[in-house]
């Protein structure tokens, strides 16, 4: 029996909520905040498979918070302490799993198209950057015309917390929704699935985030002779090597038919996935939660949902455009070298063509403004965005395109071997949309101008970049205006680390001392020291940009 009268009432008031809700309305934000706990742990309980984050729980418990603000009931201390026993909450649930993100979206626009960003906004970006713990991950939807001090917030949150943070660029995400058919409102109303993917708060099934494809590999075997460079194995029937093609276009378009035929097939598994959800892992109760399942009298994944569409992603595309880049100017436009020859450097992984890989490494690339190479990039992107867009799923929905690198630059990156573009085999492969590590070469406002130098439009799923910066130069007055021209250039997905690299080597070296240090991996932020020892390496090894 508790004696102390203070606690003695706190706890008798959670007694009475909890016997309240959900079973009826909240009347405060206290209840609200509690029936969102409730509601998420059940969600959780029966479909525990990742893409349900909560997230725009800012939009959905401002109402009740400004009016108990306005009567008096709660302070905003009093309600920045909820917050933050909120996400301890879900913390706890699943600390050890750093990627298992279960993702909130805070600020954005209503559906109105009006400004959604508010006090409660605020307040879960600030628990964010004081609690140290990898969940939840909060993500910040940044419209053009955000309050200053909500855009300053943001650039606090990539500066101090602790490589946590991720913001979006609104405007454009909303765009690219509704370009992909999504009625302006639920456009509007977009939420984070988990690491990044896009979907609409209660309108998506749970595939939105379903594959992810070596891209680079798919350039690899039409290069040498439909086989695997590191093993041999032979894997599609195609026996024209880089040897045998006599002008870029045709290899070109080989690349292209054999990316389709690939994605082809990930389509049709997809829709198998499909099938099998709809028999075996229907989820009643989150069904009950998205938009016309009830109307329909369908679960989710079986045509219930309103936009009954899965995502995946392509990894490696700018991997895959310096190649041909490389190529094309190497072996067909300045014929410094034959394709003979760099065929044999590449099945040789470059030993005894050290000259040769100096030469390739030296090319532009796809982020040092140079058109041609950035033309390549979106023909790469363009060719896999249209490619899976255009099949139809058994429930009339397709694919969203999603580009994010996540872990796979490094496990993809081992299964390459050495590219035209002068990589070795097994080096790890680009993030997401962001140029390879080392080929910004003319800093940090070149590369953005090359990633934002076409649109985003098509990537209905959420277009990622990794821009990790050196933290002996960036101060908030340099990091805003990158932040804002990335966005007014339209875009998507801006994410990096700012750390002392040297602090990084001595945690791999000395993991003891460093067991809380977080870092961004890509789609997820994790502790340093329980990451493998590649990913760690990769980290490290992220060019970091500076000033030029």
């Amino acid at each position: 029996i508790e004696s102390d009268p203070v606690r003695k009432s706190e706890l008798m008031e959670m007694s009475r909520i909890c016997q309240k809700v959900p079973r009826f309305p909240a009347s405060s934000f206290r209840e609200a905040v509690q029936i969102f706990w409730f509601q998420h742990l059940a969600v959780m309980f029966e479909n525990p498979f990742g893409g349900n984050g909560p997230g725009r729980v800012d939009f959905y418990l401002w109402p009740y918070l400004e009016r108990d603000l306005e009567a008096g009931k709660i302070t905003m201390d009093e309600a920045s302490e909820l917050v933050l026993e909120l996400f301890i909450k879900l913390h706890e649930r699943i600390a050890p799993a750093d990627g298992w993100v279960e993702a909130i979206v805070a600020g954005g626009r209503s559906p109105d198209g009006g400004l959604a960003v508010n006090p409660l906004s605020h307040l879960m970006v600030e628990a964010a950057i004081i609690l140290k713990q990898t969940h939840p991950s909060v993500y910040v939807r940044l419209p053009e015309d955000a309050p200053d001090d909500f855009v300053d917030l943001s650039v606090r949150y990539l500066m101090e917390g602790e490589n946590r943070g991720q913001i979006y660029g609104d405007d454009a995400i909303i765009r690219a929704l509704y370009g992909d058919g999504v009625a302006i409102e639920d456009a509007r109303n977009w939420c984070a699935g988990g690491c990044m993917e896009v979907g609409i708060q209660g309108g998506s099934g749970d595939l939105l985030f379903a594959f992810a494809h070596n891209t680079s590999r798919t350039l690899e075997i039409i290069l040498n002779g439909g086989k695997l460079l590191q093993t041999g194995e032979k894997v599609i029937s195609h026996d024209r090597t880089l040897a045998d093609y006599e002008t870029f276009q045709e290899l070109l378009e080989d690349f292209e038919t054999e990316f389709k035929r690939e994605l082809g097939i990930l389509m049709q598994r997809l829709d198998i996935y499909l099938e099998f959800y709809a028999k075996y892992r229907p989820s009643f109760l989150l069904s009950s939660m998205v938009h016309d399942c009830l109307e329909r009298g369908r679960s989710m994944n079986d045509g219930g949902a309103r936009y009954p569409h899965y995502g995946g992603s392509a990894v490696g595309i700018p991997n895959v455009s310096d190649s041909l880049y490389a190529i094309k100017r190497a072996v067909f436009d300045e014929k410094h070298v034959s394709g003979e020859e760099l065929y044999k450097a590449l099945c040789a992984n470059f030993q005894g063509y050290e000259d040769l890989r100096k030469y390739l490494i030296n090319l532009p690339k796809y982020g040092s403004e140079n058109p041609e190479a950035d033309a390549l990039t979106e023909r790469v992107l363009q060719t896999y965005c249209k490619t899976i867009k255009s099949h139809r799923n058994p429930q009339g929905g397709h694919c969203r395109p999603i580009i994010l690198g996540f872990v796979w630059v490094v496990s993809f990156g081992q299964q390459v071997g050495a590219t035209p573009d002068g990589r070795l085999a097994g080096q790890v492969l680009a993030h997401s949309l962001s140029p390879q590590s080392g080929s910004a070469v003319k800093g940090l406002t070149a590369a953005i101008n090359s990633t934002t130098s076409f649109s985003f439009d098509e990537v209905s799923g959420g277009a990622s970049t990794m821009w990790d910066l050196d933290v002996n130069w960036v101060t908030p007055e340099v990091l805003r205006p990158v932040l804002l021209t990335f966005f007014q250039r339209g875009g998507h997905i801006f994410q990096g680390n700012v750390i002392d690299i040297a602090l990084l080597k001595d945690a791999q070296e000395n993991p003891e001392p460093y067991r809380d240090l977080m870092v961004r991996v890509g789609g997820y932020s994790a502790r340093f020291v329980t990451l493998s020892a590649a990913t760690q390496t990769e980290i490290i090894g992220r060019y970091k940009y500076r000033e030029q």
